[in-house]
């Protein structure tokens, strides 16, 4: 399995996307930075299941806060991450 990052996906709120894919292209999890600016609120980082459960990683005042935090679970998840020049 690997991670990949959905920049087509990401727009709005969404500010980073990635799955973790299997060979099959199956999704097993994804990971969300997000910006609740727009309600007054800061940067989340979540973890989303295909069967639709949310898991909060954690609430940033910064982005880059927000961002080390998820490139940092996708390190700790031991599943390599896709060059992003490659992502399809």
């Amino acid at each position: 399995m690997e991670w990949n990052r959905r920049q087509d996906l990401e727009g709005g709120k969404e500010l980073g996307i990635w799955l973790l894919r299997d060979e099959t292209g199956t999704v097993h999890e994804e990971l969300y930075v997000e910006s609740h600016q727009y309600r007054g609120d800061d940067f989340d980082v979540y973890t989303a299941t295909p069967e639709g459960e949310w898991t909060h990683r954690g609430e940033f005042e910064e982005v880059i806060d927000a961002f080390d935090s998820a490139l940092n679970y996708i390190e700790q998840s031991g599943h390599p991450l896709r060059s992003p020049m490659t992502n399809g």
